[in-house]
């Protein structure tokens, strides 16, 4: 028969690995919501903005901060998050902006598995939104990979930290007016 001290020591790591993997599950996990239009009227261009919020707000603040960047430059967004619900269509779009946090060293996976449901992205000029505790830059070789081999034009690479300084990569701390500069000074090819 176990002590009650030793049933702590069996239960406590079950009990952190339940957390940690109902976590791990979490974040993988498709979120549908409906698609929000902001500035209807823009007369520079049409984007689709899909997204993975993630775990904490991070995600969607740095998104809609380069959205409002995208705005300010005249462009029409449309807003969503990665699911099966997701416009699939992008005829209509002149721009395909994608945000994903990092997870285990990779973009979240809905975002991953959205682009693989889109095949062809017909060379589509795309931006990309990584977020991150601190060094990204594996997932983001790996985003930019995944976009190309769908034959998407990959025209920005915005890595955004949570936990380190966003000054080694980007000269300023703030994150939301790092993601509003760079929607707001994000050109064509």
């Amino acid at each position: 028969m176990c002590s009650p001290k030793s049933m702590s020591w069996i239960m406590i790591p079950l009990i952190l690995g339940f957390f940690i993997g109902s976590i791990l599950v979490r974040v993988q996990v498709d979120v549908p919501t409906g698609v929000t239009t902001f500035n209807p009227t823009g007369s520079k261009g049409s984007a689709l903005v899909v997204y993975h919020p993630g775990l904490s707000d991070f995600q969607e603040d740095v998104t809609r901060a380069f959205i409002e960047g995208l705005v300010e430059a005249g462009w029409r967004c449309d807003l969503t998050t990665a699911s099966r619900r997701t416009p699939e269509k992008l005829d209509d779009y002149d721009l395909l902006v994608l945000g994903a946090p990092t997870y285990e060293w990779r973009p979240a996976s809905p975002v991953k598995r959205y682009v693989e449901r889109l095949g062809d992205l017909g060379g589509i000029p795309t931006a990309l939104i990584l977020t991150g505790g601190g060094s990204t830059a594996r997932a983001a070789s790996l985003f930019v990979e995944l976009v190309q081999v769908a034959n998407g034009t990959v025209i920005e690479m915005l890595e955004i930290w949570q936990g380190a300084p966003n000054e080694e990569l980007h000269g300023i701390p703030d994150p939301l007016v790092i993601a509003r500069r760079a929607g707001a000074e994000l050109v064509l090819p």
